[in-house]
């Protein structure tokens, strides 16, 4: 797998904001930088994304505590966002390598046309030899479509471009068996299946006061990344040479490996998106669902919120549990007047009117609880 690592080369590099707005003298966003300038020479593709727009304008405004109003946190990332691009420029333009900003929101990757347009200017960008540089726009960006320090971010791009390998540079070692905050005999896990995360208990909290995911939005980002057969590596970004020593095959960090399984685009896309209302269904169509079937009007028990055909909706189970999300065939005052009914007593009672199924296999992807 080491070799995997170094053959990868889309590669989707993401870095926190303990690492960019850290405490101590040295400048370890451009170790980081110069080292993946020299990859870029090497003809890696190389994809940037980035916290850290917030805590700079903190840092330019004497700011010592983060606010917790939207309006303020937005002022922030606005004086902010320059200056880390700033700063990315200087350092990329002195090894003759050059950058481009994108700003992305939540809302951009739901609609299927601008997911679509990002992944073009994206591709288009690599072509050129061009470094992007992402990060979620808190300018017009609200609390509730927070991406979480844009681990899921980088993971939602990792699949958006089908990326060998995905770091994340945080201020941990890697993923440990428990809390090493509150633990001092947690040991580093350097390999882990996906699928074996199912095996771990663990409070992925952390500590850190700087960014906003602690480690739980790093797992989050793991198993999305995961569904376009995306590699992911964590490790501590304070590590001098780190990215070399990734690369050089050094054992550094926790490497996450999918399963060799890879679904469609379109239902990476169904992963990343906000869902417009949910229904509730029984163990019958959980069960179905976990086997790449339809959803039935049968195994429906009941709807919540209101959303119309064409949607994207959660399924979830009777303790509302998202099982799955996908596109409704209907709208949600339709299903409810179907809800728990057979075909068979659907044919006979609408006759040919509500013959397809409530989301069909093909626009579903199951979420493994």
């Amino acid at each position: 797998m080491k070799i995997e690592l170094k053959k990868s080369k889309k590669v989707i590099v993401k870095i926190g904001s303990s690492v960019i707005n850290n405490s101590n003298e040295e400048d370890y966003l451009s170790d980081i930088c110069n080292e993946l300038s020299r990859l870029a020479k090497k003809e890696k593709d190389i994809v940037l994304v980035t916290s850290g727009a917030i805590s700079e304008g903190m840092k330019i405004l004497n700011i010592n505590e983060k606010p917790n109003d939207i309006k303020k946190l937005q002022a922030l990332a606005a004086v902010g966002q320059q200056k880390l691009m700033l700063s990315y420029e200087k350092i990329f333009s002195n090894n003759n390598i050059n950058t481009a900003q994108l700003l992305i929101t939540h809302n951009d990757i739901n609609d299927r046309v601008s997911y679509l347009n990002i992944k073009g200017t994206i591709e288009e960008l690599l072509s050129n030899e061009i470094i992007p540089i992402i990060n979620e726009n808190d300018v017009v960006s609200t609390e509730e479509i927070k991406l979480g320090d844009n681990d899921n971010l980088a993971s939602m791009i990792a699949n958006l471009i089908n990326a060998d390998l995905l770091i994340i540079l945080t201020d941990q070692d890697g993923m440990f068996d428990k809390n090493p905050d509150n633990f001092a005999d947690a040991k580093l896990i350097k390999k882990l299946n996906v699928n074996d995360l199912k095996n771990y208990d663990s409070d992925f909290s952390t500590n850190s006061v700087i960014g906003t995911g602690g480690f739980s939005t790093k797992i989050q980002a793991v198993r999305r990344a995961a569904l376009s057969g995306t590699l992911t590596l964590i490790a501590n970004g304070f590590q001098k040479g780190i990215v070399q020593d990734i690369f050089n095959e050094n054992n550094f960090g926790t490497l996450f490996i999918p399963e060799k399984k890879i679904i469609s685009s379109k239902k990476q896309w169904l992963d990343t998106t906000e869902n417009e209302g949910s229904i509730i269904i029984d163990n019958g169509a959980c069960k179905a669902l976990s086997n790449s079937n339809s959803l039935l009007f049968v195994g429906i028990i009941d709807i919540i919120g209101s959303f119309d055909k064409g949607d994207v909706i959660d399924c979830l189970d009777k303790h509302h549990n998202c099982v799955a999300k996908g596109i409704a065939n209907y709208s949600s005052n339709e299903i409810l007047l179907l809800k728990g009914k057979s075909s068979v007593d659907i044919k006979s009672e609408y006759h040919d009117k509500y013959t397809k199924e409530v989301i069909h296999a093909d626009n579903l992807i199951f979420i493994e609880t």
